[in-house]
């Protein structure tokens, strides 16, 4: 399972060092063999496995024996870890291009996203056009364009 966290790493490694190609292909070729049930033929996980185990040999031989007995374990950990932060990025990514905030539609939480680029949703705005940046406004008063269609609507669920 090593493979497929190997394959994403040297994957994105590779675009940026020649170094890391041949380990990103070795990779490929593991993850294609074990999907396919069959053994891999480069012994890559047992070098990452010796390699880790190696580097914990150094400060905790306690530790070091761990990992390496539970090598499969924790690979299986980061693999599932990999996948759901790569789901969740996503997720998120798709959430404030769509909405214009990471957690959906109608969220008032917290938006990393929107701290970095300094854009804040105008609260009680359900249409994603209606931003501080785009429209150029400090509040839900001061808007102006495609945000007085957004507070008409508002005011109009809010009536209902």
């Amino acid at each position: 399972m090593i493979c497929i966290v190997a394959l994403i790493v040297f994957a994105f490694l590779g675009i940026f060092s020649a170094r890391y190609r041949s380990l990103a292909a070795e990779a490929f070729d593991c993850v294609f063999r074990k999907a396919t049930f069959r053994k891999c033929r480069t012994d890559l996980d047992e070098r990452i496995k010796s390699r880790v185990s190696a580097k914990f040999l150094v400060h905790s031989p306690k530790t070091a024996r761990f990992v390496f007995k539970n090598f499969t374990l924790l690979s299986y950990i980061f693999v599932i870890l990999t996948i759901l932060s790569l789901v969740l990025t996503m997720n998120g990514a798709y959430n404030y291009i769509k909405f214009g905030n990471c957690n959906g539609a109608d969220s008032q939480e917290f938006c990393i996203i929107n701290k970095i680029s300094g854009s804040e949703a105008v609260e009680g705005c359900k249409v994603p056009e209606c931003n501080v940046t785009e429209c150029g406004c400090e509040d839900s008063d001061s808007c102006e364009g495609e945000c007085e269609g957004c507070l008409a609507s508002t005011e109009e669920d809010a009536d209902a």
